[in-house]
């Protein structure tokens, strides 16, 4: 045993012979890598926090008057007209969009003709961005906040009222004031009647602008159609036409507009609205009756609904109601000009999901079309048609 371990040679981690692990070398060993890994912890270590420290000395010498990066968080700032160069960079600046307003003022002086593109307006940007970021973002027609409002076709007066006042923060009073005692500045055709606006605010997207008051957003849709208006040559074809006046022509767009559900329908709808006015046969149209009852959203009308007394209930009086019921699109406004040639008498929509619609000359051939609209109602949307 003695002998077998003299032959352990010095430096040797195992017997060669016998595998037996030589304790002392081992220890040896262990402590030279560990005295190797605590220099190397030491030597990185203080790389890194050399480094660490000479990063951060670096950004804040990068940053000191202007941010780097692609910002922060999500801003939006407003440029009032007539602002100086230096009255955004002081905005920006305010809004820690930038870091300096100086820095700002260098870049757009180093783009003078790029600087005199700027306008006026609400953009969106962020935070802690680098200056020329966002003095690109100004030029960016992509960066420029719009606030919209949207008119659809069929709405009535009241429904825009609405609208108008949800998407600007005034009154619905205002609006109505304006819609009133201020309706002759309101730009409307010299045929448009003194005391109703209904149907002239033309269904279309409009751009509110950036200081509103109820008089200029309304004027907004007023104006519009009368240019749409003029365009159609809406008078003088108005008088050349069934309706025999504008306003007539007007409020038979109105009703077209809610009583058919395609476009290419609405020629049709009209001239049956203008066979019944020329044998003073009553309208019978459900979109007078909602009307006069203050409903919307719903197709049909009940027997108590068109029972109720109102000029604008076309199931009880004859003729066209006093008004228009809703504003008409340019199509049909068209329509009530132009419609289409037929002796139709009747017409009834048989599927309320494709809108079509089926026009008849008697009232055997339309209640068929009525027991179809019924035997669809019963299989394909059992409590719709009501």
């Amino acid at each position: 045993m003695t002998e077998r371990r003299r032959r352990v040679e010095p430096g040797r981690l195992r017997d060669p012979e016998t595998g037996e692990w030589n304790r002392r070398e081992v220890w040896h060993y262990a402590r030279g890598w560990v005295a190797v890994a605590v220099a190397l912890a030491v030597v990185f270590g203080g790389v890194w926090f050399v480094g660490n420290r000479a990063w951060d000395a670096w950004m804040e010498f990068r940053t000191a008057e202007d941010y780097v990066g692609e910002g922060v968080d999500d801003v939006q700032v407003r440029i009032p007209s007539g602002s100086t160069i230096r009255q955004i960079g002081d905005l920006l600046q305010t809004a820690d969009v930038i870091r300096s307003a100086d820095t700002f003022v260098q870049v757009a002086n180093a783009r003078a003709e790029d600087s005199a593109r700027i306008q006026a307006g609400t953009f969106a940007m962020r935070t802690q961005l680098p200056a020329e970021t966002a003095f690109n973002r100004l030029l960016d027609p992509a960066y420029v906040v719009r606030n919209m409002i949207q008119f659809r076709e069929g709405q009535r007066l009241s429904e825009q009222v609405a609208l108008m006042s949800e998407h600007t923060g005034i009154p619905q009073e205002d609006f109505n004031a304006v819609l009133t005692s201020r309706i002759g500045e309101l730009g409307l055709p010299d045929w448009a009647p003194a005391d109703n606006a209904e149907g002239f605010l033309f269904p279309d997207t409009y751009e509110l602008p950036e200081t509103a008051d109820a008089l200029s957003v309304t004027r907004l849709a007023t104006t519009h159609f009368s240019t749409v208006a003029s365009e159609l040559d809406f008078a003088a074809q108005a008088e050349a036409s069934p309706a025999g006046s504008p306003y007539a022509a007007l409020i038979m767009a109105s009703i077209v507009e809610r009583e058919a559900n395609r476009q290419d329908d609405r020629y049709k709808v009209a001239r049956v609205f203008y066979n019944r006015l020329a044998q003073n046969m009553p309208l019978q149209s459900d979109a007078t009756v909602a009307y006069a009852n203050n409903i919307t959203g719903r197709v049909f009308t009940t027997d108590a609904e068109r029972a109720h007394e109102s000029p604008y209930n076309t199931y009880l009086h004859a003729g066209l109601p006093p008004g228009p019921v809703t504003s008409p699109s340019r199509n049909a406004l068209d329509a009530a000009l132009h419609p289409a040639e037929g002796d139709w008498l009747f017409f009834v929509v048989v599927n309320l999901d494709t809108g079509e619609t089926e026009f008849n000359s008697t009232l055997e051939g339309h209640n068929a079309s009525v027991d179809r609209l019924q035997e669809w109602c019963r299989t394909q949307a059992p409590g719709r048609c009501r």
